[in-house]
């Protein structure tokens, strides 16, 4: 026994050495395997972090590519529009539905007048004139900043489908917006994302987009959108840090308590963030299960446990390490290649599934970068105008065909030329101010010369500023040759200044005035006639110019002139001569269509016809020979005479004279001295009469005297017989005396009679006068007694 008991210590001492061992492996191994753990599941956690953070950014990434695709298909496309200064809306439209790659891109694209009116709509003209959006945030914007946007997410008030709208303002040739494009998209259409909206983080994870304000953009819950985050009263921290600027992952509780690991990226085109929510029991699963498996092993194989656990792990790691060191090459490489391995059915395949399903929508969506930018190149290169972009420091980046052949530069000089570089000196020099401005973040405009094979050219050059979050990045430049139109324009000037010369000098006052009456033109005779210079009455109202007095009497010939009418009329004006009689015209303007635009003003200075269309008028009506009024005068006078004497009562006494052997006079002694005896005859016919009785020659050597008001036929006899005393006195002639006497028929107008009666039955008279023996007068009969017979005159008394 004393001999075993060494032996037994021994044993006894082995096997608790052994014990011992065994205990200490047991601990070392329990130990190792619970930092191996720790350290393990750390870093599977990190690695799914960062893969997940990695997958996010690489969607982000793929958002931002459509975002800058399709706002570089819409500034291209506003630029074109911009160019060929299309302004009606029907030529708008046509344009707008023949663009099909915009149909690809948006859900809907229309033209936004400065009123806010939609003008033109690619999905239709049914909205065209009935919408009106200027209180929208993205037109308010778009007109303040003359930059395009992308707006905050907003509901469509036709359709009510939460939409984000992309802008590009059109500006006029003064520099103004005139149009506003519009282009919508539609969050909930899986267009928005494309293949990305089908990405999935686990078996019930998710991705969504939210802005900087909180509002969700995008969601698989559709109800969700354009609600806070923070709707239900139950915030999300995770999501509250990446709204204040935080970027990567971190873990969270979700709004139905669920807890997650979340992931965050930045979308730099927009002020969104793309988040994904990866439940942690999903997404640590693997790495619980190898804990599990750890632990379990170690308590079975305590001299194994660690070996095994070792083992273990690694091997249920090899795959998880393979996808990360494949994650990091590809991140590395331009070229996607797919794992040659098959994925297993676990947490690990289904990230290098989805990894790879991304990878792939990530070089499509390259593809499509591509491919759209060599639309937009072919877009560029096929412009009639230079179209280039340079950076802050006036490096080239990009310029098509027209703007790389001006220097004789090619592509491979983008990059490394510079603005100055790329242009003549000349050219540079009047453009070097625009580009401070454009780099001020001001869009400028400006004219300017150039060299056109030998000769004077003239160009348009627009510089847009390209604004971010963080300033201005550069700024894109569109150069049109417009030599053929600013040749036009001086043309159109000289020819201006000859119409200008040519109506400066026409004898009359010209004025055009527009549809609300304001002048438009007016020639230099306003400052000739009126003192008025032409350049102050410019685009001022009618009214102001010519007074509210004379307005008042000309507006309803206004109204008919705009009306369509020609009217003419006279007016008296005081002009620097004096005043004077105006005939003012007005012509209305018509355009192609036979509407009335304006209204042309012509006035005429007349006085001098008036004057000489006065004495041409009483020429007509003055014998030229005895100066006594002529036959024409006298009727007009008889016919006033007699209505006169119908209102009055009063009858009127017509006396028809000749002169007696006239014919004889006239054969022996000639037709100066027949002219002599009729001047003599009629001066004193006209001191015979009283100032309100009408003598006048009637015809050869007849004459008539009207008498007004006579009390009867003796009044009439004692005129008559004055006449014949008056004719008594000798004639004398040049040269000789000679005798010369009158007969005379008298006739007093009877109620209801005309002027061709009266004048019947004066001749009747003179008639008889003459047949009794010449140098008297005979009074004619009344109607009812000469009514169809042979008038019977009665002789009067007379001193012959």
């Amino acid at each position: 026994m004393r001999l075993l008991l060494p032996d037994l210590t021994r044993f006894s001492l082995r096997a608790r050495l052994s014990g011992g061992v065994v205990a200490i492996v047991f601990l070392t191994t329990i130990g190792i395997a619970s930092a191996e753990l720790y350290f393990v599941k750390r870093n599977m956690q990190a690695t799914i972090a960062e893969e997940q953070f990695e997958r996010i950014s690489a969607i982000a990434d793929a958002v931002d590519q459509k975002f800058l695709s399709r706002r570089t298909l819409l500034k291209t496309f506003g630029d074109s529009v911009e160019s060929h200064n299309f302004t009606g809306a029907e030529s708008l439209q046509d344009l707008v539905m023949q663009h099909k790659s915009l149909r690809e891109a948006f859900d809907n694209l229309a033209f936004i007048d400065a009123q806010g009116e939609i003008v033109a709509n690619m999905n239709g003209a049914q909205q065209i004139g009935k919408i009106n959006v200027k209180d929208r945030d993205y037109f308010q914007g778009t007109v303040a900043s003359k930059a395009g946007v992308i707006s905050q997410p907003f509901k469509n008030r036709i359709s009510g489908l939460a939409q984000v709208a992309m802008t590009e303002p059109v500006l006029d040739p003064e520099g103004r917006v005139a149009y506003v494009i519009a282009a919508f998209i539609t969050l909930s259409e899986h267009n928005f994302l494309g293949e990305l909206a089908n990405v999935k983080f686990g078996k019930s994870g998710y991705m969504f987009i939210v802005n900087t304000g909180g509002i969700i953009v995008d969601h698989p819950d559709k109800s969700r959108l354009l609600q806070h985050i923070d709707a239900d009263g139950v915030p999300n921290t995770a999501a509250d840090r990446a709204i204040a600027g935080f970027e990567g992952a971190s873990e969270g509780v979700n709004r139905r308590g669920v807890h997650a690991l979340y992931a965050f990226k930045h979308i730099r085109q927009t002020n969104w963030v793309l988040g994904a929510m990866y439940p942690r029991q999903e997404a640590f699963a693997k790495a619980e299960q190898i804990e599990r498996f750890a632990w379990a092993g170690a308590l079975l194989l305590t001299l194994l446990a660690g070996g095994l656990t070792f083992m273990t792990v690694r091997s249920q790691l090899a795959p998880l390490s393979r996808l990360r060191e494949h994650m990091q090459v590809s991140r590395a490489n331009s070229a996607y290649t797919p794992l040659e391995e098959e994925s297993g059915q676990d947490e690990v395949g289904d990230l290098s599934n989805t990894f790879d399903s991304l990878m792939r929508e990530r070089r499509a969506a390259q593809q499509r970068v591509q491919s759209s930018e060599r639309f937009l190149r072919d877009v560029t290169d096929n412009l009639p105008a230079v179209v280039a972009y340079f950076d802050r420091n006036q490096r080239c980046l990009f310029a098509n065909k027209a703007g790389l052949r001006m220097q004789g530069r090619t592509q491979a000089d983008v990059g490394r030329m510079t603005m100055q570089e790329s242009l003549p000196d000349a050219v540079y020099r009047q453009l070097e101010a625009q580009v401070a401005k454009a780099l001020q973040g001001t869009p400028t405009r400006t004219e300017g010369t150039y060299d056109r094979r030998g000769k004077e050219g003239f160009f348009e050059c627009h510089l847009l500023p390209d604004v971010r979050d963080d300033g201005v990045a550069g700024y894109y430049v569109m150069t049109f040759d417009i030599t053929e139109r600013k040749q036009a324009e001086m043309r159109s000037a000289d020819s201006e200044r000859r119409l200008r010369g040519l109506t400066d000098n026409v004898p009359a006052l010209l004025t055009e005035l527009d549809l609300e009456e304001r002048v438009v033109f007016c020639n230099g005779r306003y400052l000739a006639w009126l003192g008025i210079e032409p350049a102050s009455m410019m685009n001022r109202h009618i009214r102001e110019t010519i007074g509210e007095a004379h307005y008042d009497v000309r507006k309803p010939l206004l109204a008919r002139a705009f009306a369509g009418e020609v009217l003419s009329f006279e007016q008296t004006a005081q002009l620097l001569i004096g005043e004077r009689t105006l005939q003012t015209t007005y012509l209305p303007h018509r355009d192609a269509d036979g509407a009335v635009v304006g209204l042309y003003v012509i006035a005429h200075d007349v006085t001098d016809l008036k004057q000489k269309q006065r004495q041409l008028d009483a020429l007509a009506r003055e014998d030229a020979l005895t100066g006594l009024p002529n036959r024409r005068s006298f009727e007009e006078h008889a016919r006033e005479a007699m209505a006169r004497s119908r209102r009055s009562g009063k009858p009127i006494c017509l006396l028809f004279l000749d002169i007696d052997y006239f014919k004889s006079i006239n054969d022996s002694l000639g037709h100066a001295a027949g002219d002599a005896v009729l001047r003599e005859f009629g001066r004193r016919l006209k001191e015979s009469v009283r100032e309100t009785d009408m003598a006048a020659r009637y015809a050869g050597d007849e004459f008539v005297i009207l008498l007004e008001g006579v009390d009867g036929i003796a009044e009439a006899g004692i005129v008559a017989q004055k006449v014949l005393a008056a004719m008594r006195p000798a004639f004398h002639l040049s040269g000789r005396s000679l005798q010369a006497t009158a007969s005379i028929g008298v006739a007093i107008a009877e109620e209801d009679e005309d002027l061709s009666s009266l004048f019947m039955r004066a001749d009747a008279a003179l008639y008889s006068a003459k047949k009794e023996g010449k140098n008297r007068f005979m009074t004619a009969e009344p109607r009812t007694r000469a009514a169809g017979s042979v008038p019977w005159p009665r002789q009067e008394p007379s001193s012959a």
